[in-house]
């Protein structure tokens, strides 16, 4: 046992200076365990060290069947350890969502040994997470919420067991919306006119297939079949029910993209099947073919800019759902065609448009006259009914 005060140069005169506060030393599992008391008192800071020793002997007794030096391991090394292990039997897309997530718990939470991880702390990290932006967005509750779940993971328990008086952060349940007729085709004149040449057969795709953002900008030309009225066929996909689905092209579709084929070919070459039908690019210039475009970002936020339309790349999935459920398209064919597995995920994506509404109270009204409710509509509760709409 030792405690001590630390000796530091000070950078204003070079010379060195003892601490008032006081630290403790000592090891523990092969493990050196040196932190400050964060006080200037020596019988606090020895008191401090009595304490965190009873504190790390009952973690290890708490768990018997684990080594000391597991029961002391910090927040890093449970991560990378986590990490490791969860790269076995996940997605690459789900390997790189723990990745993500984690870096932020290690940035913030990373040196401090797992018997540190009170609620209190668990608090104080949220609070600086909702604090900070990501991307230039302001950091969510759900993503927030993510990331002590998988710090709950990585320690080998869950959330409600290890902080049961720490509540789960609100989240935005904003699932998405359907875009109006006149919005989705704002968004395609002005992707037509952008100056990437992927851009606008990408975006079409993904008005008229449905298709996520990342199963479209994987598409390779042997997915595609021009022939009869063409098709487009998924090959790999978020859930198990997306793969392999096989969505038909409409007409415009399959010419959007027989003109971005020829784009391609006179740039390429003759199209090869495994190449990708939205390859690398370098600015105006193919760069490589056999590799996918790495994002449109840039592209798709200038065209939803020009098109003054706010939404997400996302919600053209929204939007193609609800124009098969308003086409009344059978919601088993909807499931196959969207890669679906559940009517409730298929609820999620479909929308009731403004457009939709009008028709059909327009629908209910045409029913009252008809069965004689209303016999008059242009008199309605004794009044006259505006032959022309009221102007402010």
């Amino acid at each position: 046992m030792a405690v001590y005060r630390p000796t530091y140069k000070d950078p204003k005169t070079g010379k060195l200076k003892q601490s008032k506060q006081w630290w403790y030393s000592f090891v523990f599992a092969g493990r050196r365990i040196q932190e400050s008391s964060k006080s200037t008192r020596k019988t606090i800071a020895k008191d401090a060290e009595t304490n965190k020793r009873r504190e790390l002997e009952r973690s290890y007794a708490g768990v018997p069947t684990e080594k000391p030096e597991q029961r002391i391991r910090t927040v890093r090394v449970a991560l990378k350890e986590y990490a490791q292990s969860y790269l076995v039997n996940h997605r690459k897309s789900s390997n790189l969502m723990v990745k993500n997530r984690s870096a932020h718990l290690v940035r913030l939470l990373g040196s401090l040994m797992l018997s540190d991880l009170t609620g209190q702390r668990i608090v104080e990290y949220m609070e600086k997470r909702l604090l900070e932006e990501t991307r230039g967005h302001q950091t969510g509750g759900r993503t927030v919420n993510l990331e002590i779940q998988i710090l709950a993971a990585a320690i080998g328990s869950t959330w409600k067991v290890l902080w049961p008086k720490v509540k789960h952060l609100e989240e935005n349940h904003d699932v998405g919306r359907a875009l109006e007729v006149a919005e989705e085709q704002a968004i395609l004149d002005a992707a037509m006119t952008n100056q990437s040449r992927l851009i606008y057969p990408f975006v079409y795709t993904l008005a008229w297939t449905g298709m996520r953002s990342d199963e479209a900008r994987t598409l390779r030309w042997s997915q595609i079949s021009f022939a009869d009225a063409g098709e487009i066929t998924v090959s790999k996909a978020k859930t198990e029910a997306g793969k392999g689905r096989r969505i038909p092209m409409t007409a415009n579709l399959k010419a959007v993209l027989g003109q971005h084929a020829a784009w391609y070919a006179s740039k390429a070459g003759p199209v090869q099947p495994e190449w990708y039908v939205f390859p690398l690019m370098n600015r105006l210039a193919m760069k490589d073919p056999r590799r996918p475009v790495t994002s449109l970002k840039t592209a798709w936020e200038s065209v939803r800019d020009k098109a003054k339309v706010s939404c997400r790349l996302h919600d053209l999935r929204h939007s193609f759902c609800t124009k098969l459920g308003e086409a009344g398209v059978p919601e088993r064919t909807m499931l196959d065609m969207m890669g679906h597995v559940s009517e409730a995920m298929l609820k999620r994506y479909s929308h009731i448009r403004a457009q939709a509404r009008r028709d059909a109270i327009d629908v209910l009204e045409a029913r009252q006259i008809l069965s004689g409710v209303v016999k008059d509509s242009t008199k309605v509760g004794g009044f006259e009914a505006q032959k022309k709409p009221l102007t402010h």
